[in-house]
Protein backbone atom coordinates (compact mmCIF):
# COMPACT_ATOMS: atom_id res chain seq x y z
CA UNK A 1 0.00 0.00 0.00
CA UNK A 2 2.79 2.37 0.56
CA UNK A 3 4.66 1.32 -2.54
CA UNK A 4 1.25 2.27 -4.25
CA UNK A 5 1.57 5.89 -2.80
CA UNK A 6 4.51 6.13 -3.67
CA UNK A 7 4.18 5.77 -7.27
CA UNK A 8 1.13 7.33 -7.54
CA UNK A 9 1.04 10.09 -5.11
CA UNK A 10 -1.17 12.32 -4.58
CA UNK A 11 -2.02 15.61 -6.87
CA UNK A 12 -1.18 18.42 -4.72
CA UNK A 13 -3.68 21.63 -5.61
CA UNK A 14 -1.30 24.37 -7.38
CA UNK A 15 -0.78 27.79 -5.50
CA UNK A 16 -2.03 30.43 -7.74
CA UNK A 17 -1.62 34.08 -7.25
CA UNK A 18 -4.43 36.25 -7.15
CA UNK A 19 -4.43 38.50 -9.77
CA UNK A 20 -4.19 42.21 -8.62
CA UNK A 21 -7.18 44.43 -8.49
CA UNK A 22 -8.26 47.27 -10.20
CA UNK A 23 -6.50 49.80 -8.28
CA UNK A 24 -3.26 48.09 -7.89
CA UNK A 25 -2.91 47.47 -11.64
CA UNK A 26 -3.48 51.41 -12.47
CA UNK A 27 -0.96 52.15 -9.54
CA UNK A 28 1.20 48.94 -10.94
CA UNK A 29 1.43 49.84 -14.95
CA UNK A 30 2.23 54.33 -13.73
CA UNK A 31 4.62 53.98 -11.64
CA UNK A 32 5.05 50.38 -9.55
CA UNK A 33 6.37 47.73 -12.12
CA UNK A 34 4.61 48.03 -15.39
CA UNK A 35 6.37 45.02 -16.91
CA UNK A 36 5.34 42.92 -13.55
CA UNK A 37 1.87 44.22 -13.75
CA UNK A 38 1.28 43.55 -17.54
CA UNK A 39 2.23 40.47 -17.11
CA UNK A 40 -0.29 39.64 -14.06
CA UNK A 41 -2.43 41.90 -16.69
CA UNK A 42 -1.90 39.48 -19.24
CA UNK A 43 -2.47 36.54 -17.23
CA UNK A 44 -6.00 37.85 -16.24
CA UNK A 45 -7.42 40.45 -19.09
CA UNK A 46 -10.19 42.00 -16.76
CA UNK A 47 -11.26 44.84 -19.74
CA UNK A 48 -14.56 45.88 -18.26
CA UNK A 49 -13.47 47.55 -15.08
CA UNK A 50 -10.89 49.98 -16.45
CA UNK A 51 -12.41 50.34 -19.85
CA UNK A 52 -15.86 51.67 -17.49
CA UNK A 53 -13.33 53.94 -15.45
CA UNK A 54 -11.43 55.55 -17.79
CA UNK A 55 -14.44 56.21 -20.32
CA UNK A 56 -16.75 57.57 -17.35
CA UNK A 57 -13.49 59.51 -16.30
CA UNK A 58 -13.38 61.29 -19.53
CA UNK A 59 -16.41 62.00 -19.71
CA UNK A 60 -16.82 63.49 -16.33
CA UNK A 61 -13.74 66.37 -16.90
CA UNK A 62 -15.24 67.28 -19.86
CA UNK A 63 -18.42 68.53 -17.65
CA UNK A 64 -16.47 71.54 -15.85
CA UNK A 65 -15.60 73.28 -19.14
CA UNK A 66 -18.89 73.09 -20.95
CA UNK A 67 -19.11 76.59 -20.85
CA UNK A 68 -15.84 77.27 -22.26
CA UNK A 69 -16.29 74.80 -25.15
CA UNK A 70 -19.44 76.29 -26.23
CA UNK A 71 -17.69 80.11 -25.52
CA UNK A 72 -14.72 79.48 -27.68
CA UNK A 73 -17.17 77.67 -30.75
CA UNK A 74 -19.05 80.97 -30.18
CA UNK A 75 -15.77 82.40 -30.80
CA UNK A 76 -14.59 80.72 -33.12
CA UNK A 77 -17.74 81.30 -35.00
CA UNK A 78 -18.00 85.01 -34.87
CA UNK A 79 -14.05 85.21 -35.82
CA UNK A 80 -13.93 82.95 -38.95
CA UNK A 81 -15.04 84.48 -42.57
CA UNK A 82 -18.42 85.44 -43.83
CA UNK A 83 -19.13 85.45 -40.00
CA UNK A 84 -21.17 88.75 -40.72
CA UNK A 85 -23.87 86.28 -42.88
CA UNK A 86 -24.62 83.64 -39.76
CA UNK A 87 -27.16 84.24 -37.75
CA UNK A 88 -27.27 84.39 -33.60
CA UNK A 89 -29.69 81.14 -33.78
CA UNK A 90 -27.60 79.66 -35.98
CA UNK A 91 -24.21 80.64 -34.00
CA UNK A 92 -26.00 79.10 -31.17
CA UNK A 93 -27.10 76.04 -32.37
CA UNK A 94 -23.32 75.31 -33.93
CA UNK A 95 -22.37 75.66 -30.33
CA UNK A 96 -24.77 73.60 -29.16
CA UNK A 97 -23.69 71.07 -31.38
CA UNK A 98 -20.26 71.37 -30.81
CA UNK A 99 -21.10 70.37 -26.83
CA UNK A 100 -22.92 67.42 -27.91
CA UNK A 101 -19.93 66.50 -29.88
CA UNK A 102 -17.30 67.08 -27.26
CA UNK A 103 -19.54 64.94 -25.21
CA UNK A 104 -19.87 61.71 -27.98
CA UNK A 105 -16.23 62.40 -28.53
CA UNK A 106 -15.26 61.80 -24.68
CA UNK A 107 -16.57 58.07 -24.71
CA UNK A 108 -16.55 57.50 -28.68
CA UNK A 109 -12.71 58.62 -29.29
CA UNK A 110 -10.84 56.48 -26.36
CA UNK A 111 -12.39 53.24 -27.85
CA UNK A 112 -11.74 54.23 -31.27
CA UNK A 113 -7.76 55.28 -30.20
CA UNK A 114 -8.22 51.89 -27.87
CA UNK A 115 -8.97 49.70 -30.88
CA UNK A 116 -6.44 51.51 -33.69
CA UNK A 117 -3.40 51.22 -31.14
CA UNK A 118 -4.81 47.51 -30.41
CA UNK A 119 -5.18 46.72 -34.19
CA UNK A 120 -1.51 47.62 -34.68
CA UNK A 121 -0.71 45.11 -31.81
CA UNK A 122 -2.20 42.60 -33.64
CA UNK A 123 -0.98 43.67 -37.18
CA UNK A 124 2.35 43.38 -35.21
CA UNK A 125 1.62 39.84 -33.79
CA UNK A 126 0.96 38.40 -37.21
CA UNK A 127 4.53 38.61 -38.06
CA UNK A 128 6.10 38.63 -34.88
CA UNK A 129 5.93 36.67 -31.24
CA UNK A 130 3.17 33.96 -30.03
CA UNK A 131 -0.28 34.74 -30.97
CA UNK A 132 -2.06 36.90 -28.69
CA UNK A 133 -6.28 36.97 -28.57
CA UNK A 134 -6.93 40.95 -29.53
CA UNK A 135 -9.12 41.09 -26.08
CA UNK A 136 -5.71 40.61 -24.54
CA UNK A 137 -3.97 43.28 -26.37
CA UNK A 138 -7.14 45.82 -26.20
CA UNK A 139 -6.86 45.66 -22.79
CA UNK A 140 -2.98 46.31 -22.62
CA UNK A 141 -4.03 49.01 -24.64
CA UNK A 142 -6.68 50.51 -22.38
CA UNK A 143 -3.92 50.27 -19.23
CA UNK A 144 -1.22 52.44 -21.71
CA UNK A 145 -3.90 55.08 -21.91
CA UNK A 146 -3.76 55.77 -18.27
CA UNK A 147 -0.68 58.43 -18.64
CA UNK A 148 -3.12 60.29 -21.33
CA UNK A 149 -5.58 60.26 -18.70
CA UNK A 150 -3.80 62.10 -16.41
CA UNK A 151 -2.66 64.55 -19.26
CA UNK A 152 -6.42 65.19 -19.40
CA UNK A 153 -6.86 65.95 -15.75
CA UNK A 154 -4.06 68.50 -16.46
CA UNK A 155 -5.66 69.96 -19.50
CA UNK A 156 -8.54 70.18 -17.64
CA UNK A 157 -7.90 72.72 -14.81
CA UNK A 158 -5.86 74.71 -16.89
CA UNK A 159 -8.90 75.08 -19.35
CA UNK A 160 -10.79 76.36 -16.74
CA UNK A 161 -8.46 78.77 -15.30
CA UNK A 162 -7.95 80.25 -18.90
CA UNK A 163 -9.81 82.61 -21.36
CA UNK A 164 -12.18 80.62 -23.60
CA UNK A 165 -10.74 81.58 -26.80
CA UNK A 166 -7.51 79.87 -25.52
CA UNK A 167 -8.80 76.67 -25.10
CA UNK A 168 -7.50 75.26 -28.18
CA UNK A 169 -4.45 76.14 -27.24
CA UNK A 170 -4.01 74.66 -23.94
CA UNK A 171 -2.44 71.46 -24.35
CA UNK A 172 0.78 69.40 -22.79
CA UNK A 173 2.48 68.92 -25.73
CA UNK A 174 6.08 70.82 -26.55
CA UNK A 175 3.75 73.26 -28.40
CA UNK A 176 3.59 75.38 -25.39
CA UNK A 177 7.23 76.16 -26.06
CA UNK A 178 6.03 78.29 -29.43
CA UNK A 179 5.32 81.98 -28.90
CA UNK A 180 1.11 82.28 -28.52
CA UNK A 181 0.59 83.53 -31.64
CA UNK A 182 2.73 81.15 -33.67
CA UNK A 183 1.08 78.92 -35.69
CA UNK A 184 3.01 76.92 -38.29
CA UNK A 185 4.20 73.16 -39.24
CA UNK A 186 6.53 73.43 -36.50
CA UNK A 187 3.88 74.24 -33.98
CA UNK A 188 1.26 71.55 -35.56
CA UNK A 189 4.55 69.16 -35.05
CA UNK A 190 5.50 70.08 -31.49
CA UNK A 191 1.56 70.07 -30.78
CA UNK A 192 1.85 66.26 -31.62
CA UNK A 193 4.92 65.52 -28.98
CA UNK A 194 3.13 65.28 -25.71
CA UNK A 195 5.60 63.62 -22.86
CA UNK A 196 2.23 61.87 -21.59
CA UNK A 197 1.63 60.07 -24.75
CA UNK A 198 5.01 59.48 -25.74
CA UNK A 199 4.67 57.65 -22.13
CA UNK A 200 1.62 55.83 -23.00
CA UNK A 201 3.32 54.66 -25.84
CA UNK A 202 6.44 52.84 -23.87
CA UNK A 203 3.70 51.21 -21.93
CA UNK A 204 2.12 50.18 -24.78
CA UNK A 205 5.78 48.83 -26.09
CA UNK A 206 6.10 47.23 -22.25
CA UNK A 207 2.82 45.37 -22.28
CA UNK A 208 2.48 44.17 -26.23
CA UNK A 209 5.85 42.95 -26.09
CA UNK A 210 5.25 41.26 -22.76
CA UNK A 211 1.90 39.76 -24.13
CA UNK A 212 3.81 38.90 -27.59
CA UNK A 213 6.71 37.41 -25.93
CA UNK A 214 8.74 39.38 -27.91
CA UNK A 215 11.70 41.54 -27.42
CA UNK A 216 11.22 45.00 -26.26
CA UNK A 217 13.28 46.91 -29.00
CA UNK A 218 11.78 45.25 -32.05
CA UNK A 219 8.19 46.48 -31.01
CA UNK A 220 9.64 50.09 -30.07
CA UNK A 221 11.09 50.43 -33.09
CA UNK A 222 7.63 49.42 -35.25
CA UNK A 223 5.97 51.49 -32.93
CA UNK A 224 7.98 54.72 -32.65
CA UNK A 225 8.37 54.63 -36.61
CA UNK A 226 4.55 54.39 -37.39
CA UNK A 227 3.82 57.74 -34.44
CA UNK A 228 6.93 59.85 -36.24
CA UNK A 229 5.67 58.85 -39.89
CA UNK A 230 1.99 59.92 -38.42
CA UNK A 231 3.13 63.17 -36.43
CA UNK A 232 5.27 64.26 -39.65
CA UNK A 233 2.31 63.82 -42.02
CA UNK A 234 -0.28 65.68 -39.99
CA UNK A 235 2.29 68.65 -39.37
CA UNK A 236 2.97 68.65 -43.65
CA UNK A 237 -0.49 67.98 -44.78
CA UNK A 238 -2.68 69.86 -42.44
CA UNK A 239 -3.87 73.26 -44.04
CA UNK A 240 -2.23 76.12 -41.69
CA UNK A 241 -5.14 78.52 -42.76
CA UNK A 242 -7.17 75.97 -41.09
CA UNK A 243 -5.49 76.50 -37.80
CA UNK A 244 -5.53 80.74 -37.98
CA UNK A 245 -8.35 80.98 -36.22
CA UNK A 246 -6.53 79.15 -32.82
Amino acid sequence: MEMQNLDNPVPQPETRTNPLGLWQRISGVLWGGPKITFEDIIASPNILGIVALLLVLNFALVLPVLSKIREYSIWTFQHSPGSVDLPAAAVDMAATWTVVAWLAGSVIGPLIMWLVMAGILKLYNCFSGEKVPFKCLFTVTAYSYLPVMLATVIRTVLVMFSPAQNFARVSTSLALLLPEDRIDRLYLILSQVDPFFIWSLALLVIGGSAAMKTTYKNLAVFIGVLWIVYVLALGFLTPINKMAGL
